[in-house]
This record gives C-alpha cells, sequence and structure tokens, in this order.
C-alpha cells in the first residue's frame, strides 16, 4: 500500500512504485485513527459543515410558541364622568315618577375610573416566520459552502503532512538502528584487536603506541556508539509522539539488506516515474479559501437590496385562560426591510471584502512558486541521493575487500597493528555510508512523494507589486 493510497484511499501510478514496508504501514493506519492533530482537524471539519447546515436552515420557516402571563396594580387610568353626566337626569326622571305616584326607578351612578393595565392579563400565540427574498442568505450559504471545502482541504494536508513526517522519522530510526548495528560489529571487532595488541606489547613484539592507538579507536567508537543510540531514541520518542504511543513503546524495524539483489531492488522502486496528478492540500485550501472570499464580496454586494419576509401569527388572549368565541385572534403580514443609507458601512465593506480576495489570490501566487520550487528540490535531492548508492556500494565493497586482505596478513603476521586499524576504520565508514545513503533516499523519497503534485501558476491581481 503507498502513501497515497493510505491518504485518499486512491492508487496512482507513481505512488504505487514505492509500497510502504509493512511494519510502517501498520504505524501509519494506527496514527490516522490516533492521531490528536488529524482528530482536531477532523472536528473543525465538522464545526465547519454544522456551520454551513445551520445557514442553509435558516432558508425554511420557523415555528415558535410565545407566552405571556401578566398580573398588573396601579398604573394609569381613564376618568369617566358618568355620575355626574347621568345622575341629574335621573334624578328628574325619579321626582317625575314621584309625582305620579310611582316609585323611583333610576339609581345614583358614580363617576368611573378605567384602568389601562388589566389586573390579570395572558397572551399566547404561535408565530411562524419565513423569508420569501433574502439576497445576503444566498451569498452567505455559498461562502460557507467555500470555507468549508478550505477545511477539508485543510484536514487532507494534516494527514499527508502526518503520512510524510511518519515515513520520514521512521526510517530516521531505522538508520540509527542500522547505524547501532554497525558499530557494535566494528567495536566488538576493535575490542579483540586492543586485546591482541596488550598482549603483543606485553611479550616485547610491539611499541607501546600500537596498544594506544587501539585504545583511542575503541573510545572513538563507543563515543559514535552513544550518539547513534541517542539519535535512535529520539527518533523513536518522536515517531511514537506521531502515532500517539507512549514514548518508550518499541518500534519494529526492517532488516538492513546491503546485497546487490536487494539494493537493485531499492533503487528501482524509488526511482521518481509520473509526474503528480494530484492537487497540493495547502493550495487547495487557499484556492477555497479564496472562492469564499468572493462569495464573501456578493454578499457584502447584496446588502445594497431589500429583504421581503413573512410572518403568520395566531393564539388567545384574554383576562384568564378560558377560550371562547372572542379569545382568539390570528394574522399575516408581509415584512419588506430595505436600507437606504448606513453611512457608508456596506460600501466599507464590500472594499474590505475585495481587499481581502486581492491578498488571498497573491498568496496563491506565492504558494504555487513556493510549491513548484519544494518540487523541484524534492526531485533533485531523489536523484541525487539515488546517485550515492552506487557511489556508496562500491565503497564498501573495497573496503570489506581491503578489510579482508588485511585481517588475512595481520593474522599471518605480515601486516602491522596500524594497517589493521586504518582498514577497519575505513570499512565501518564506508558501510555507514551505504546505511546513511539507503536511507537518506527512503526519506527523499517521502518527500518527493509529498511533493510530486500538478501545480498551476497563479497570476498576481491587478494593482499588487510582488
Amino acid at each position: 500500500m503507498s502513501l497515497l493510497t493510505l491518504v485518499h484511499g486512491i492508487p496512482t501510478q507513481a505512488a504505487e512504485a514505492a509500497p510502504l514496508d509493512v511494519p510502517l504501514m501498520r504505524y501509519v493506519q494506527e496514527a490516522l485513527l490516533n492521531n490528536p492533530g488529524l482528530r482536531s482537524a477532523s472536528l473543525d471539519t465538522e464545526a465547519e459543515r454544522q456551520r454551513l447546515e445551520n445557514l442553509r436552515a435558516r432558508y425554511y420557516p420557523s415555528l415558535s410558541l410565545q407566552a405571556r402571563a401578566t398580573v398588573s396594580e396601579g398604573g394609569r387610568t381613564i376618568d369617566f364622568p358618568a355620575g355626574d353626566l347621568l345622575n341629574p337626569v335621573y334624578q328628574t326622571l325619579n321626582a317625575q315618577l314621584v309625582m305620579n305616584g310611582q316609585a323611583p326607578r333610576f339609581p345614583t351612578i358614580q363617576n368611573q375610573s378605567i384602568p389601562l393595565l388589566r389586573p390579570t392579563e395572558q397572551d399566547t400565540r404561535l408565530q411562524l416566520r419565513g423569508p420569501i427574498y433574502e439576497p445576503v442568505l444566498n451569498g452567505q450559504v455559498k461562502a460557507q459552502t467555500e470555507v468549508f471545502n478550505a477545511q477539508q482541504a485543510a484536514q487532507l494536508q494534516v494527514r499527508e503532512e502526518l503520512v510524510r513526517d511518519l515515513q520520514v522519522s521512521y526510517w530516521q530510526l531505522a538508520q540509527a538502528q542500522a547505524r547501532i548495528d554497525v558499530l557494535r560489529k566494528s567495536l566488538t571487532t576493535l575490542e579483540e584487536n586492543r586485546r591482541v595488541n596488550q598482549q603483543l606489547y606485553k611479550a616485547g613484539e610491539t611499541t607501546l603506541d600500537a596498544p594506544r592507538r587501539a585504545e583511542a579507536e575503541v573510545l572513538d567508537i563507543q563515543v559514535q556508539l552513544k550518539d547513534a543510540e541517542k539519535q535512535a531514541r529520539l527518533a523513536r520518542d518522536y515517531f511514537n509522539l506521531l502515532r500517539f504511543a507512549p514514548t518508550a513503546s518499541p518500534v519494529d524495524m526492517p532488516v538492513f539488506n546491503d546485497d546487490d539483489a536487494s539494493i537493485e531492488q531499492l533503487l528501482n522502486e524509488l526511482q521518481p516515474r509520473e509526474p503528480g496528478a494530484a492537487a497540493a492540500p495547502a493550495l487547495t485550501r487557499l484556492e477555497r479559501s479564496l472562492a469564499a472570499q468572493q462569495a464573501a464580496i456578493e454578499a457584502a454586494s447584496a446588502t445594497y437590496k431589500p429583504t421581503l419576509g413573512y410572518q403568520i401569527e395566531g393564539g388567545y388572549q384574554g383576562r384568564d385562560y378560558q377560550t371562547g368565541p372572542k379569545t382568539g385572534f390570528a394574522s399575516a403580514s408581509v415584512v419588506l426591510s430595505w436600507t437606504l443609507a448606513d453611512g457608508g458601512v456596506r460600501s466599507s465593506d464590500v472594499l474590505r471584502a475585495k481587499a481581502q480576495a486581492d491578498a488571498l489570490q497573491a498568496r496563491a501566487a506565492q504558494l504555487s512558486r513556493q510549491l513548484q520550487l519544494a518540487k523541484t528540490q524534492a526531485t533533485e535531492n531523489l536523484l541525487v541521493s539515488l546517485d550515492s548508492i552506487a557511489a556508496r556500494t562500491a565503497q564498501r565493497k573495497a573496503a570489506d575487500e581491503s578489510l579482508r586482505i588485511v585481517s588475512k596478513k595481520r593474522d599471518a603476521g605480515e601486516a602491522t597493528p596500524i594497517e589493521f586499524l586504518s582498514s577497519e576504520q575505513a570499512a565501518t565508514r564506508a558501510r555507514l555510508g551505504l546505511i546513511a545513503a539507503v536511507y537518506q533516499v527512503r526519506i527523499d523519497h517521502a518527500v518527493w512523494q509529498f511533493n510530486n503534485r500538478d501545480i498551476p501558476d497563479y497570476a498576481l491581481p491587478q494593482g499588487v507589486q510582488p
């Protein structure tokens, strides 16, 4: 399985040419499930999706229930002099009735004071609202759609960077581990050489400089071994950090094979073949952000247009919650809203959105050049690393053959300890050089895979100077 297969789920010819090592593939799949940075990017994408759903939901009507119960005391009143108006008339009528031998029938009326606030009142209604024409909302939905797409590209960018970093750190760890193995074998040989030289010196068959030089070589290899072990620990800790595993978790490493067949297979697998056809997520993210900003310009321009909505209400009002023929009500409205003047607020918003769009376009032009440069550098680095393997292989073969001959001469007493130490140093350097070259080409190939993209050119917006 290749890097792009893991990230996109779609294999490509260039990616399939270099399958991942089986343990590394397992670790990549584990990191894609557990890495907190990738999980955070996924949650950010979900948040942008929910913002988009929120805006789309505003196209639909909303139904709400509103209920109010009020108890009042005091407040303003309306005084009506009913007694002052009617009582003189009633008294005259009653007097005439008495004169006619009848009983008075008209009462005495008090002046009336009508409170404006009811002592008790309730208002319960259902309210239905919705847009009929709202041009700003159209621009906002379009802009948020592009923001969501940009966040998806950002999530993919985090995912691909994670896979790249996992590969690089894995091969750095493998490189350090292979270096440790070579240094340990060299240390064993040099310790044996030190013991032999000490015995020869005690027997008077060599001078003091031979055992001292042998001791110095042992100490030098021990220092290199400690440095390699330190590098291996740091690489392991960083690798475990990427896959979000405990820091000291062991990591299964591949076996280093330096035979001709393995080297030839490696050279064939890691050749840079077809140019990448996939877009760079960083550039896609910027493109979607630019599209979102252009939609924001449309939304800002749409504020010059009116909005039209509707509102339908129905419910009950009264002193209490008893329903009756005269307690219900219903109303329907069409609401027009049009801002005619705002002191330049809307024009400022439009100009600001256009400036931000131009800034994003200029940033896209710069990023395109940077990605093209990174692609060129990654390709050149990979080609140089591939060429260095042939040279390192030849050096290792020559050094091993020289060490074999010098070892036989030393055993036969025909080679001096200095000659053996020099040959051992050369063989160790050659092995370490081949290890560095083999794993460096894997590292460079992982970086090349990440940068091997189809990168278009972008022109600067008018009025922007480079």
